[in-house]
């Protein structure tokens, strides 16, 4: 067929030169693809509509002069198939690349979102089937991250509908559902993360009825960092008083809602939780470490410890375990400041002392590892802060060389597929075709801006222990590694004798 031709020559068009050999065939696949999906259902309407948002890719302008016509129809497969979470999330992964098209974007606001937001407020009213519980909450979290991918790809300043309607319901069901859902938390504290992003001053200005933005979004952070609510609510909890933080600056009550981080801190025991509230703390030390550090001490644990000992504590025992490139980057930045500090400022925080134990991840839950041959033992901090930056520094030396050993099996495998191409014709299927573009890996959005992320951290780590090298506490600190970690020190030219 046309369509199945279109894809086996999708198969070998990997760069934008390539891809216009397809400008000409597209202009028959995609209408016959839409045709398709409007008679198909399960698992053939999945592939045809993840299909399609290949195509679409290629050739935007198809769609963008039949704008209307095109979002008209994928709202309705959206609520005729409400109940299918996978066809739901098919249609969102069309949308979400009809939303990179500034000629579509008008006709989403006119045609997709009304629609999807009276969904969202009354789940599946629309929908021909009866539906559970559990298919009300995929919906709406799949809405809630349609609308955050539709307010992050509008340019500023966002249009009167999502500054004056969309806001304030998706803030509604976002604080409503805090209890019951968990998900909605999540997907609706990362859309109210969108709104700041693209929009905080517009939604800032305006009175919701009595109520202000300010007002539902300390409603909302009161909600993410509850003791008594789930810890997985609090999953995007940093990331949310993160970016407040950054956008409202001293307009905020900085006091109560780092007080309100800290208590959650206390009662989280899942690592990638620690680590969203712990990157709150740690931005703020890469912004002004001493007075960070001093407004920490003023703060108290619920059970009376030190605040900014009981993070650093905290961090200490789970930096190792720590994801993300653009999170695990600050963290370390961030440590390279502090460990000067320490060493020269006769501060009682260097008499801090903190497990040297290996931590591992055991269902989920942080554990001491019993590999650790004196188990319980406390070292100084900087004790560990050293050897922390060392393990981070062989960490990198390691991705470097696999990524080394990666091309060269690259170099290897393109060679090895020149020669099979010669020996059979490869044929590409519909599935094929609709993956052959790949998916980016998500990031932050709101990360991106953040001057940290042009910092090489193996030039900077490599430059930290030179130079740290020379510090008169140097060799003390290099009597307390391992053999593995005196190797690390010993590749880069640097000695503790």
């Amino acid at each position: 067929s046309t369509q199945s031709t279109g894809y086996t020559m999708a198969a070998e068009l990997e760069d934008e030169e390539e891809q216009k050999v397809l400008h000409k065939p597209m202009e028959v696949i995609i209408p016959s693809l839409f045709e398709l999906a409007s008679h198909m259902d399960g698992d053939l309407l999945m592939l045809c509509l993840d299909t399609l948002r290949v195509s679409v890719s290629i050739r935007q302008d198809i769609v963008a002069t039949e704008a209307d016509k095109v979002n008209k129809f994928l709202v309705e497969l959206f609520v005729k198939h409400a109940s299918d979470p996978f066809v739901v999330s098919q249609v969102n992964d069309l949308l979400i690349t009809l939303a990179d098209i500034e000629a579509c974007r008008g006709s989403i606001q006119d045609n997709v979102v009304p629609v999807i937001m009276q969904m969202l407020q009354t789940p599946l009213s629309n929908s021909p089937k009866k539906q559970s519980d559990e298919d009300k909450e995929d919906m709406r979290v799949e809405i809630l991250e349609l609308m955050t991918v539709f307010i992050r790809k509008t340019p500023a300043p966002l249009p009167p509908l999502y500054v004056n309607d969309v806001f304030p319901v998706i803030m509604g069901i976002t604080i409503g559902c805090a209890k019951e859902s968990t998900a909605i938390l999540q997907s609706g504290g990362e859309c109210v993360r969108a709104f700041f992003a693209q929009g905080f001053s517009q939604i800032t200005a305006v009175n919701y009825n009595g109520v202000t933005a300010m007002d539902y979004t300390m409603q909302l952070i009161g909600k993410v960092l509850d003791p008594d609510m789930s810890e997985f609510g609090a999953l995007y909890a940093g990331r949310l008083v993160s970016s407040l933080i950054k956008h409202a600056g001293t307009a905020l009550n900085i006091n109560d809602i780092l007080q309100a981080v800290l208590n959650k801190l206390t009662n989280c025991e899942a690592p990638m939780i620690k680590q969203s509230l712990l990157v709150v703390f740690i931005k703020l030390f890469n912004h002004d470490l001493e007075g960070s550090m001093n407004f920490l001490q003023t703060l108290s644990t619920p059970t009376g410890e030190n605040g900014l000992v009981y993070v650093m504590k905290s961090w200490c025992d789970i930096q190792e375990l720590f994801s993300g490139e653009y999170e695990t980057k600050v963290a370390v930045i961030a440590l390279t400041k502090f460990m000067p500090f320490l060493l020269n400022s006769n501060s009682p925080l260097a008499n801090i002392t903190v497990s040297d134990d290996e931590m591992s991840i055991e269902g989920g839950r942080l554990t001491r590892s019993s590999k650790t041959v004196a188990a319980g033992v406390q070292i100084p901090i900087t004790i560990k802060i050293f050897k922390i930056l060392v393990q981070e520094f062989k960490n990198i030396l390691e991705e470097k060389e696999a990524e080394r050993a990666g091309d060269e099996d690259s170099e290897d495998d393109d060679v090895e597929e020149e020669e099979e191409y010669e020996e059979e014709t490869q044929i590409m299927t519909l599935a094929q075709m609709a993956q052959f573009l790949g998916d980016d890996d998500d990031e932050d959005e709101d990360n991106k801006d953040d001057p940290l992320n042009d910092v090489d951290l193996h030039d900077h780590l490599s430059q930290f222990l030179t130079q740290l090298s020379t510090h008169g506490s140097y060799p003390q600190l290099c009597q307390a590694l391992n053999d593995n970690e005196q190797k690390v020190l010993g590749s880069m030219l640097v000695s503790g004798s």
